[in-house]
């Protein structure tokens, strides 16, 4: 099978977890829906196109910086407010601003492995190799760099005790908990990864959370059943 494998680098970006609020908190690599969103604006897609991702990552530590958080969406009031804005009312809302913490990882490198329809390959391969807006992976500012874009082979990995299989999870990687069939460490998320947009509300409709653990490097791989390997690569690649 046939995959689009990139590799980035991003200095200090948040990949906010929703539920968080008073500190922005990061997911350890982005998740399903914020490459999705990557790649669609690369490409310049404009609907939604399926595709199957492996995500891995490894970052140098983590920190915590402060940013300016704006709060709007209440009618104005010269006493309370800083600043206001016109709403689609025709009416003011108030502005208001603070600080607030925001956890940031450091000097991550992300591998994303795209196994695409086979109708949009060629568009996401060249997408990528020359993208038609500058890549962002996070927030808007989280700008990151494409250091390789390459086409792999991937073939079925079946685990076989007699092999060796060195290092076989050199990143941290998001795996599918129905791929893990014994113990393995690691965080569990619900990460979404496709939506439909309410046009009365602008509400985005989660049509699709997949429930993955956080799998660490160095891990042996013996405990998961369905992935794919990347010889040339010398990786085990789980799709989602």
């Amino acid at each position: 099978m046939k995959a689009i494998r990139i590799e980035l680098f991003q200095q200090l970006p948040n990949y906010r977890k929703p539920a968080s609020f008073l500190v922005k908190e990061s997911y350890p690599m982005p998740p399903y829906s914020t490459v999705m969103g990557m790649i669609h604006t690369s490409c310049g897609f404009e609907s939604t196109h399926d595709m199957k991702l492996c995500i891995q990552s490894e970052h140098a530590s983590e920190t915590v910086d402060l940013a300016t958080l704006y709060n709007f969406g209440i009618p104005y009031n010269e006493k309370r407010h800083f600043a206001k804005v016109l709403n689609s009312k025709g009416k003011y809302d108030g502005i208001n601003k603070g600080v607030r913490g925001v956890h940031l990882l450091t000097d991550v490198k992300i591998i994303i492995y795209i196994v695409p329809q086979d109708d949009d390959y060629n568009t996401i391969l060249e997408g990528m190799c020359s993208p038609k807006n500058y890549i962002s992976i996070g927030r808007y500012e989280d700008i990151a760099r494409i250091d390789t874009v390459e086409e792999v082979e991937l073939e079925k990995y079946e685990y076989d005790e007699d092999e060796e299989y060195e290092n076989i999870i050199p990143y941290d990687m998001y795996v599918p908990v129905e791929m893990i069939t014994g113990a393995e460490n690691g965080s569990i998320y619900n990460l979404r990864k496709k939506y439909t947009l309410d046009n009365k509300s602008g509400m985005r409709n989660w049509d699709s959370i997949i429930k993955v653990k956080h799998i660490s490097s160095g891990t042996g791989g013996s405990n998961i059943k369905g992935g794919f390997l990347d010889k040339k690569n010398k990786c085990l690649v789980c799709l989602a």
